[in-house]
């Protein structure tokens, strides 16, 4: 036997509805706005909109993804101002509640580890940044292979990483790798200039000048052929 609605379940039912929709649409419009309102250096009117997309993410449930979005974007907010203290309480709040939501091999989980990384580079905490940088390449790499965008651009921050710490072997096999997928994609012109200038800075650190020469050719033929692009 089938039970059918009542009326006053319907308008129940249609309510409440109306009302998630309702949450959703003041969640995105409260996001928006803070966003705007950082890029346009109204940085009073972008942290109180944060916040009330954070209130507003509250009223989603446990096991929405919305309030560590909204955490996450609130704690690069508080990067850019250089409130790194509570930015790091927020970028590991919102990891964790990522991980008890989707898992903790989950790609959006993966996404967030890499922005935790480079986070923790800006600050020079390198020994925290370096698992990270790795746990996101080799969870993105299984959900989405080798050569996926994602990935490149991870092995790339990686390889810069790995520069920057002057572990030149460490690096120049990442770009060496990155370096034979890109020139062959134009798709990701921006990308390979990035490879070619930063690997030709390599070669240059380890004393092979007569190989950074050829680098440094193409990169200078690559700037020209992106300024001439429509």
């Amino acid at each position: 036997m089938k039970h059918k609605l009542s009326p006053s379940a319907f308008l129940t039912a249609a309510i409440l509805s109306l009302l998630a929709a309702c949450q959703q649409a003041t969640w995105k419009q409260q996001m928006n706005a803070a966003v705007f309102a950082q890029q346009d250096g109204r940085f009073e009117a972008a942290e109180e909109l944060f916040h009330a997309a954070e209130r507003s993410a509250t009223e989603f449930g446990p096991t929405d993804f919305r309030l560590a979005v909204t955490l996450g974007s609130l704690a690069n907010f508080y990067h850019s101002q250089a409130r790194d203290e509570e930015a790091e309480l927020l970028y590991l709040e919102s990891l964790e509640l990522l991980q008890r939501i989707d898992g903790p091999t989950s790609a959006r989980v993966g996404r967030f580890t890499i922005d935790l990384a480079l986070f923790y580079t800006a600050l020079d905490r390198t020994e925290e940044a370096e698992p990270l940088y790795e746990r996101a390449l080799e969870t993105l790499t299984l959900l989405q292979g080798p050569f996926d965008d994602e990935v490149i651009t991870i092995r790339i921050a990686l390889a810069s990483f790995y520069l920057q710490q002057n572990r030149y072997a460490d690096a120049e096999l990442l770009y060496s790798e990155v370096l034979a997928i890109l020139r062959n994609r134009e798709s990701n012109l921006d990308e390979l200039l990035v490879v070619l200038e930063d690997y030709a800075t390599l070669m240059r650190s380890t004393g092979r000048s007569d190989e950074a020469i050829p680098l440094e050719s193409q990169v200078i033929d690559l700037r020209t052929r992106l300024q001439l692009e429509p």
